[in-house]
């Protein structure tokens, strides 16, 4: 593996480590509070851990704690911590990804307790944090690759496509295809919800 054209095993480990930051579908937050969720070497300011979670949308809920960025997580520990629904979590493991100052950022399927429109606005937010970063999204919701760059569709392991989601949407058959087939099933749910509330 190289990286800027250099094989990795040729930088210091540790150096190389914190070029990366990544949340991964199996992602875990520990035991402590908020704040050293985020901010595990305590060297931050409060002011920028407080505009991470803005852009992950955790803000308000966590300014409506009494204990704000010091509440801790897991109530099985401690008496007055605070567990959150499980898209919660995944906003709070995304936040301490977007706030290290790592040149590679892996999202592998971060979002996937999120409903489709939150999720979106998730990925419009890190589309923007991530700016003078190269970010990486792996996802089979078709949606988040609107807003990438590029895109690397992968077809039976192997490299089936790499391009804008423009230029796919107009040139390659299987990304359309699947682009469609997403959109047409979430507006066929959005539909039937409407149908049930009038």
């Amino acid at each position: 593996i190289l990286w800027n054209g250099v094989d990795i095993r040729d930088y210091d480990y540790q150096a190389y480590l914190k070029e990366l930051s990544c949340v991964f579908q199996d992602f875990f937050l520990f035991p402590f509070s908020i704040r050293s969720n985020i901010d595990p070497e305590g060297k931050g300011s409060e002011k920028s851990i407080l505009a991470v979670l803005e852009e992950t949308d955790m803000l308000e809920a966590i300014s409506r704690l009494p204990g704000g960025i010091n509440t801790h997580l897991n109530k099985s520990i401690w008496e007055d911590a605070t567990d959150f629904s499980g898209g919660e979590k995944q906003k709070l493991a995304i936040a301490r990804s977007l706030y290290r100052p790592a040149k590679l950022v892996i999202l592998d399927e971060p979002t996937a307790a999120l409903d489709p429109l939150a999720e979106s606005e998730v990925y419009e937010h890190f589309h923007q944090l991530t700016r003078g970063r190269t970010a990486i999204f792996i996802s089979h919701r078709m949606s988040s690759s609107t807003f990438c760059d590029k895109i690397l569709l992968l077809q039976d392991g192997k490299l089936a496509a790499f391009d804008s989601h423009q230029r796919l949407m107009q040139g390659h058959n299987l990304y359309r295809e699947l682009f469609e087939a997403q959109a047409q099933h979430f507006r066929t749910v959005r539909l039937e919800e409407r149908a049930q509330i009038a």
